[in-house]
């Protein structure tokens, strides 16, 4: 009976060990945040999902990976142009992509390639800066910033800044109904990209 208590205990312990070290890794590399200046959340955004049964089967390019996997960056940017004088749904902006060349083979958004589209401007930052996402903000654009989610063990995922309240980053989380905060992930980002149109 002894030998099965000190077994389970071990089991627990390297569990909990497992899930430490998954967290450690998770949020390593990745930077804190705090907002400074309020920016209203504009009235006119069309706040999308990834996995809308409408697009979520079509793929990134010639990729296995759907919008449903791994389509984050692209509904992020359907709905930070969709005030603008060319709206597209996500369905509609990942034709659109996939038909210009705009993901490699394993559905990764080329950046240089979706700044060469017509009206279509991209903004790589290459550090990690909170000024950044302030930066597009001031000018009347949306950041799209790397975070890790909520779980035991790590994945990242892509939310849009539309605004900023009381304090708080407002975000579009393209798997999520209502708007939430970046505070929800912890106010930590692990990288800041812009796109926005205007021709």
């Amino acid at each position: 009976m002894r030998k099965k208590i000190i077994i389970v205990c071990g089991i627990v312990l390297a569990i909990f060990m497992l899930v430490y070290i998954s967290q450690v890794v998770k949020n390593r590399g990745g930077l804190n945040v705090k907002c400074e200046v309020d920016y209203p959340v504009p009235e006119i955004m069309v706040h999308y999902r990834q996995d809308d049964d409408r697009w979520r089967k079509l793929h990134l390019g010639d990729s296995k990976y759907t919008m449903e996997s791994s389509g984050c960056i692209t509904t992020c940017i359907a709905s930070a142009i969709s005030g603008s004088s060319n709206p597209l749904s996500p369905g509609g902006l990942v034709t659109y992509l996939s038909e210009n060349g705009v993901f490699d083979a394993a559905g990764n958004m080329q950046w240089g390639a979706i700044d060469q589209l017509p009206g279509f401007n991209a903004e790589v930052y290459s550090g990690l800066d909170a000024g950044y996402i302030d930066e597009c903000l001031s000018k009347g654009r949306y950041p799209i910033v790397k975070i890790h989610r909520k779980s035991l063990f790590s994945y990242h995922h892509f939310v849009l800044i539309i605004g900023a309240e009381n304090g708080e980053y407002i975000c579009m989380d393209p798997l999520k109904d209502t708007y939430t905060t970046l505070k929800e992930y912890s106010n930590r980002i692990y990288s800041v990209r812009c796109v926005w149109y205007e021709l």
